[in-house]
Formats: C-alpha cells, structure tokens, sequence
C-alpha cells in the first residue's frame, strides 16, 4: 500500500467509522507497535493487551490525526509510547537501579563516557546497565540508536522538545558509563 493509499484509507476510516477497513492499518503496523510496546512492557500476554489498547485509541481518534504534521506511522507511534509507558507506570518493574549522583555525573567529560560505552567488551555489563535504567530513558536509547530515528520524530512521538532530548541522550550515555563503572568495580571486589 503506497502512502497516498494509505492517505485515502485513513480519511475514509475516519469519516465513516470503518472498523474492518481499519484491521489493514491495524494488521499493517501491529508488530511495529507491538515491538514498542514491549520495550516498556516485558510481559508478551500485557504487551500484546497494551497494543490492542492502542489500536482502539488509534481508531479513536483518528480524526484527529494530521499528515502534515507526522506520518502515520509516527502517530500511532506516538500513541504507542504514551500508551505503553502510562502502563509501565501502573505497573513499574522493581529494578535495582543504581544511585548516581548528579554532581558525579557533571564531572564525566562526554569523551570519557563515550570510550566507556564504545568498549567491545563491555556488551553484557551495557545490557545489565540499560535494564537498570528507568523505562521511558530505555525507550529513548532503543527510538535513537536500535530504531535510528531522528530527534525530529522522537519529539513527536514522545512529545518532547528536540533540545530535552538531546541533553536527555548526553546525561543517559553518563549515566550508563557511571553504572557500567559501577558494576565492573563490583565485579573487582
């Protein structure tokens, strides 16, 4: 289905409530925003639960939805995040997160944190340090790095200004070189 397709579909779907014309935009883009979803969400049988919320709120208020604004991809996208973490919120994980003091954080030059986080070797304990970091900073990491979207896009989605998330990314990367540090000198005990 090419976008203009897609555009047409949309706007039928929104003028007259077509709920089977909408199962092709939901079967389209379910294991995209599945796959959102589980990042906020570890439980499948909750994520899978989740992600039909987001259908409903989709179909919903796709009147609402403005192509010049986003794509649609993006919208729902969007829906995805605010739905997924609102859930995560109800039911945060107990993760035994680890304590960084802010002033220590100020102290790491962005080249020390970036030869921390570019180290090879370091893969597990980076893994052990993104579990422990809250749900919506682990979300920001896969949105920028894992699914290579641009601050631009991030911003809509979670509706962020594009300068909050760049200075959120920089204090993120310090953050997991202050864990990962951590949890080596533990490792070294």
């Amino acid at each position: 289905m090419t976008n203009n397709e897609e555009l047409q579909l949309i706007r039928r779907i929104a003028r007259g409530g077509h709920t089977h014309l909408f199962r092709h935009l939901a079967n389209r883009y379910a294991s995209q925003v599945l796959t959102m979803v589980r990042r906020l969400v570890p439980s499948q049988e909750e994520a899978e639960e989740v992600t039909q919320d987001v259908m409903v709120e989709a179909f919903k208020s796709l009147a609402r939805y403005d192509e010049r604004r986003s794509s649609f991809s993006t919208w729902l996208m969007s829906i995805a995040y605010h739905t997924a973490l609102k859930h995560s919120r109800t039911k945060r994980r107990q993760l035994p997160l680890v304590e960084v003091e802010q002033d220590w954080l100020d102290g790491v030059a962005d080249d020390d944190a970036d030869a921390v986080l570019d180290d090879t070797d370091r893969v597990t304990l980076m893994e052990q340090a993104i579990g422990q970091l809250k749900p919506e900073d682990q979300m920001l990491l896969h949105l920028y790095y894992y699914d290579n979207r641009p601050i631009r896009e991030i911003a809509l989605i979670t509706a962020h200004e594009e300068s909050y998330l760049h200075s959120r990314l920089q204090w993120i990367r310090k953050k997991l070189a202050a864990i990962i540090l951590n949890l080596e000198s533990n490792e070294r005990q």
